[in-house]
């Protein structure tokens, strides 16, 4: 608290939480008060204040802990060439910035280790994960409050390095026939643009080099009692067993799962899709081993459009590009010969979840093979057949989403009757919202500006993103398409096992952050923001402490951190150099560089520990402040992330709509300090 309020004009003064005449927040206008009075009071008068300033009255239940410490023993155990140490995540790290690690601890490959770590309120659900020296990472769930995790039951999963095909058909039965294979959208759209009568949409395709891009399907001929081939795919009914359905929860859940991306949730991070290791290095291919067939499982599916989307691969040679410009290795590229391997309708609704509740729901029943049909060309006009059931090694493949009604491509007579919609079976349909999407983003410019797709570069996309998200984990890879708009990436995903270089890789991952917030005055305006320190868990041995502001006129010091920098006998404000106690650090603006230092710490420590926990002594009135226990007013809090505090003079409960909710019962809103209110809260500094 600023400005001292007198007991004498207490009730007569407005605290920093009233609302102005017009009934906006006022403007900060703190006046410095060099000389200020004692500002103890009785539990009467505090009472009547926390009343006051929040409106409402707290739970006598309200402990103010959104964190319960846990204790879990890990072993150490992936099937990993070596392991460097173990970590306790909240999510799992692929694709998701939000994932955090709450403890780890170095160790070796078979070792167990007790790790103590404190669980934020909202994650019943948590991940450990082994990580070797290359800082690649084997991940396993178990829940909350569990006391042993190990990693043997992941590992039961079928993985790329074990991968075998039982029963595969005979090649000889197996081809396409020229006669089936018709141009895509792509080409068409190519070969009509700029034509007189045409769309204009299609006006982005004109001297695209699209012109031959043809799509082949294979004859629903050929096959044995254990791989069928119909709708013009190879594929095999698989049955996903409990501990597979257990992994892919773990591995998907932060970014496939019904909450994974919303609206109202997380959004995907479009820089790390377009900058991952995978993307990097060979644009979103990948490298085959030449050792065994590649095979890819719908794992999921969250698109209304699932009826009309089916999946594609190509291939190529690598050395095939050497010497040549981009533009002509795009244009390589576009004009591939492009296989159908997937059959969405197929899958989904043999998965039995195409129930709106069960849309976020993991299955695995069929699992599609990939063959090889020599090095096909666009020129190419002749049947083929496959080659072989592995594809050579070091040749790059490729993946493409189309979406279409190609329930109508048995009737299909020509190239042109694709485009244009022809009847068939007095059966009409629109091609407006249907198009090709590629893992490649360099392939999706022209469909990134077209009706109906171009509204996800409003949310982000660039002209040439990747529409697919490739990662590795638990030694198998995955891949999240986005077909339309949203820009969730869950609109397809598949598992891919078999003969692939790995494509597993590193992950770096922020330790959480835990603030504490501090109210000063026995009589606050509950802006929190009087001291706020910030931590993080390094390891079983470290924490690393940050005092990031002080918005308080009192003569402050730490208690419970004992370092050279951070410690009792060092007042507050002149950790920043400040010298004049009516400076206000860091709650209107960030003027000073937060304060840092690496405290030692037992194996057993948490903060939640209310003997161990930082808090603050306030020596012009004589008392400490600490973490708030139940049935008290909210001076000391800590919120179990790196949390954004509310600016000077903004009471909490108008930073954050739902504290209010929280204090009145502790088991709704726990994770109020989720929705903070724009313009009344600073920024983190912790990073």
């Amino acid at each position: 608290m600023k400005k001292l309020l007198s007991l004498a004009v207490f009730g007569l003064v407005l605290s920093g939480c009233v609302k102005g005449i017009d009934g906006t927040e006022p403007e900060p206008t703190p006046t410095p008060d060099p000389t200020p009075t004692n500002n103890k009071a009785t539990q009467e008068e505090i009472d009547a204040n926390v009343t006051n300033v929040f409106g409402t009255t707290f739970s006598p239940n309200q402990d103010w802990s959104s964190t319960t410490k846990y204790t879990i023993s890990v072993v150490a155990d992936a099937p990993m060439s070596d392991i460097a140490k173990v970590q306790i995540l909240t999510e799992a790290p692929y694709f998701n910035e939000e994932a955090r690690v709450l403890n780890e601890a170095t160790t070796s490959k078979g070792q167990s280790v007790s790790l103590t770590y404190d669980c934020p309120a909202q994650y019943t659900e948590l991940v450990a994960a082994c990580v070797d020296s290359k800082g690649v990472y084997y991940v396993a769930g178990f829940k909350a409050g569990d006391s042993q995790v190990n990693f043997q039951k992941a590992a039961q999963a079928r993985t790329r390095a074990e991968y075998t095909l039982p029963d595969l058909p005979a090649v000889s039965g197996l081809k396409m026939k020229y006669k089936n294979s018709h141009l895509s959208f792509n080409a068409i759209r190519a070969q009509k643009a700029g034509q007189t009568g045409e769309n204009a949409n299609i006006n982005p395709w004109k001297d695209s080099n699209w012109d031959n891009e043809r799509l082949w399907m294979l004859s629903n001929e050929g096959g044995n009692s254990t791989w069928k081939v119909e709708k013009q795919t190879i594929y095999r009914t698989v049955t996903m067993t409990e501990t597979e359905k257990q992994g892919l929860e773990t591995i998907l859940a932060a970014v496939g799962g019904k909450n994974g991306r919303t609206d109202n949730n997380k959004k995907v991070n479009l820089t790390t899709i377009r900058n991952s290791p995978v993307y990097a290095l060979t644009k979103n291919y990948l490298v085959a081993d030449g050792k065994s067939p590649i095979t890819v499982s719908p794992v999921q599916m969250q698109s209304s459009d699932y009826k009309y989307n089916n999946l594609y691969y190509y291939y190529y040679d690598p050395s095939k590009l050497k010497g040549m410009s981009e533009d002509k290795q795009i244009t390589f590229l576009k004009n591939l010969p492009k296989f159908k391997c997937v059959d969405g309708k197929q899958t989904k609704e043999a998965s039995g979840t195409t129930a709106t509740d069960k849309n976020g729901d993991y299955f695995k029943v069929h699992e599609y093979v990939l063959p090889y049909f020599g090095d096909v060309t666009s020129s190419t006009t002749s049947d083929v057949t496959v080659q072989s059931f592995t594809i050579p090694a070091g040749y790059y493949v490729g993946f493409m989403l189309r979406k279409s009604q190609d329930k109508y491509l048995d009737s299909y007579t020509t190239d042109n009757d694709i485009y244009n919609g022809t009847n068939y079976s007095g059966k009409s349909y629109s091609l407006t919202n249907y198009g090709e999407v590629y893992a490649d983003g360099r392939l999706n410019v022209q469909i990134n500006q077209y009706p109906d797709f171009k509204s996800a570069v409003g949310k982000g996309m660039e002209l040439n993103d990747p529409r697919a998200a490739i990662f590795g984990a638990n030694q198998k890879a995955y891949i999240m398409f986005e077909d339309g708009v949203d820009v969730n990436f869950v609109d397809m995903i598949v598992e891919i096992q078999g003969g692939l270089n790995e494509v597993d890789a590193a992950q770096e991952i922020n330790n959480n952050v835990y603030t504490f917030c501090f109210e000063d005055r026995n009589l606050g305006d509950y802006d929190m923001n009087d001291v706020v320190i910030k931590a993080e868990r390094l390891n079983i041995s470290q924490v690393k402490y940050t005092v990031v502001a002080c918005g308080a006129y009192d003569e402050l010091y730490l208690r419970n951190i004992n370092g050279q920098t951070l410690n009792t006998t060092t007042e507050i404000h002149s950790l920043f150099g400040v010298t004049n106690l009516s400076t206000f650090i860091n709650t209107q603006s960030k003027n000073y560089e937060p304060v840092s230092e690496v405290i030692t710490v037992d194996p057993s420590f948490s903060f939640t520990d209310f003997d161990k926990q930082v808090y603050i002594y306030n020596k012009t009135q004589n008392y400490d402040v600490k973490m708030s226990q139940k049935g008290e007013d909210p001076h000391g809090i800590m919120i179990p992330s790196d949390f954004a505090y509310p600016v000077e003079k903004t009471c909490i409960k108008n930073a954050y709509t739902q504290f209010n909710s929280w204090g009145e019962n502790p088991v709704t809103s726990t994770d109020w300090y989720l929705s903070p209110v724009e313009g009344k809260v600073m920024n983190a500094f912790t990073k």
